[in-house]
């Protein structure tokens, strides 16, 4: 519930799927881990895993340490991870899975994160690798690029996400959506908004022709990363000065994917500032109430700024609506 007076007839019904900004934003960024040999093995959508890891004399060893760090790494203990991660990196100093999974633990740590050795360890792993071989060379630029982006280092971010398009283009490879959106938050993070907006769309274009198996999940991966694509491109075209046009961009993707919570709160900043008060009131009755994830963390300026990543005159525009309540 909120402070507000809710203007929805309030019927039971099953909430609609939601759609997480944040969820989307770490997938976005980053690959589903299916083992930490093969860290950020590509998704459905884009590049594949890497190759298995060379056999050696210490088979049974490095067989159990893989497990270790599999298991610390899935239940989160990052130190553990690291730990047997580093015992790998001895055993066989030029494999670069360890050093790229060291790399993504050190992404990976939430608050304890550090970003800078994350850089370092994807450097190594870069260094490592066969020149012939693309696929790991866009996969693991595009993970330092990561790194970079959590360090603020935005010029040294985008570069990497340039070289990983690049990369992949010379495999044969299309274009990964999810790289494209990540071109798209570095360039909006530098005040590039034109070329940021161009980025997002050309994600949403990728998401949309994704080709891969017909599954349910392969589905709504395709789906959700259109949906945060669009939601970003129309985001940064109010920032751009056409709000009438971000608002109607803003419809679409909310009536597509109705359990988007971002453009539910959108609409509401963008609804209030034209007087429309009864239609914003509605959008973020709906998103507070009807869907699961809520809209509590869109009362925060640093996250909305910050994690979420909203451009200044979003913000602006939903902060004005919130002090009303």
């Amino acid at each position: 519930a909120t402070a507000r007076a809710s203007v929805v007839v309030a019927r039971p019904r099953p909430p609609p799927r939601e759609v997480s900004c944040e969820s989307l934003a770490r997938q976005g960024r980053r690959r589903a881990i299916s083992s930490v040999v093969a860290v950020v093995a590509a998704s459905t959508l884009g590049w594949r895993a890497p190759p298995p890891c060379h056999a050696t004399s210490s088979d049974e060893e490095i067989s159990s340490l893989r497990a270790k760090a599999v298991d610390a790494f899935s239940s989160r203990d990052f130190p553990a991870a690291r730990d047997a991660l580093r015992r790998l990196a001895r055993l066989e100093p030029d494999n670069p899975s360890w050093r790229e999974a060291l790399g993504q633990c050190y992404v990976d740590a939430g608050e304890e994160s550090d970003f800078a050795s994350a850089a370092e360890e994807f450097s190594s792993a870069l260094a490592m690798i066969d020149a012939a071989d693309l696929e790991s060379r866009a996969r693991i630029l595009s993970n330092r690029a990561l790194a970079w982006e959590g360090a603020g280092r935005w010029d040294d971010a985008l570069g990497d996400y340039d070289a990983a398009l690049a990369a992949a283009n010379d495999a044969g490879l299309p274009p990964d959506p999810y790289v494209l959106n990540s071109r798209g938050v570095c360039l909006a993070a530098m005040g590039r908004y034109a070329s940021a907006r161009d980025a997002f769309l050309s994600s949403a274009r990728a998401f949309g022709d994704a080709g891969g198996v017909n599954t349910a999940r392969n589905n709504k991966i395709r789906g959700d990363g259109y949906t945060f694509a669009a939601s970003n491109a129309a985001l940064t075209l109010a920032q751009l000065g056409d709000v009438d046009a971000a608002r109607a961009e803003m419809e679409r993707v909310s009536r597509r994917a109705p359990g988007n919570v971002d453009m539910r709160a959108g609409l509401a900043a963008i609804y209030w500032s034209e007087g429309r008060g009864e239609d914003a009131e509605r959008e973020w009755e709906f998103a507070c109430d009807r869907i699961s994830v809520g809209c509590s963390k869109y009362r925060s300026r640093e996250w909305l700024t910050n994690v979420r990543r909203w451009p200044p005159r979003m913000v602006e525009l939903l902060e004005s609506f919130l002090r009303v309540s």
